[in-house]
C-alpha cells in the first residue's frame, strides 16, 4: 500500500484508509469503496480525464452496468468533501459527460512512511552517536586534566 503527500500538507494512506494533515491535527478515515476511488484517481491522473466508466469498472468490476451512475457521483462528493476539510479544495474537476480531470495545480508525490521498527532503529542509531560523541568528549576532558 502507498501513502501519498497531496499540495504538501495532506497525507492519504492507501492501507489505512485515511487522509490526515501532515501535522496530525485532523485525521478523516474513509470507507474502503472512496479509499479505492481516491487510489485510483490518484493512479490514472496523468491520463488527463478519466472517465465516469472506468471508475465504475474500477469499483464494481462486472457489476457495473447494474450500479446506478448516482452512486459514483456520491462517492466523488464524499471524497472532495474528506479533502476540503484537509484545506484541498479541486483535486479533480468534473468534466461533463465525460469523467473528471486531476487538477494539475495540485501536487501528488508517492513517499513511504516509516515504520515504528524504523524509527526505533534510526533513535537507536541517534542514541549510539551521541554516546560516542559524549564519551570521546568526556575522555578528552578527563585526559586534559590528568596533563
Amino acid at each position: 500500500m502507498k501513502n501519498y503527500l497531496i499540495n504538501e500538507n495532506c497525507i492519504y494512506n492507501e492501507g489505512k484508509y485515511e487522509l490526515r494533515t501532515k501535522e496530525n491535527s485532523q485525521v478523516i478515515k474513509m470507507t474502503a469503496m472512496r479509499a479505492k476511488c481516491l487510489s485510483f484517481i490518484i493512479e490514472n491522473a496523468q491520463e488527463g480525464i478519466i472517465e465516469r466508466s472506468k471508475i465504475a469498472a474500477e469499483l464494481w468490476g462486472n457489476r457495473s452496468h447494474f450500479v446506478n451512475d448516482a452512486n459514483l457521483t456520491q462517492i466523488l462528493y464524499l471524497i472532495r468533501r474528506d479533502l476540503k476539510m484537509l484545506g484541498i479544495s479541486d483535486l479533480f474537476i468534473t468534466i461533463p459527460r465525460q469523467g473528471i480531470q486531476v487538477n494539475k495545480d495540485i501536487s501528488i508525490k508517492t513517499f513511504e512512511e516509516k515504520t515504528k521498527t524504523q524509527k526505533h532503529q534510526v533513535v537507536r542509531k541517534m542514541l549510539a552517536a551521541l554516546t560516542t560523541v559524549f564519551s570521546v568528549t568526556l575522555g578528552t576532558a578527563m585526559y586534559m586534566h590528568i596533563h
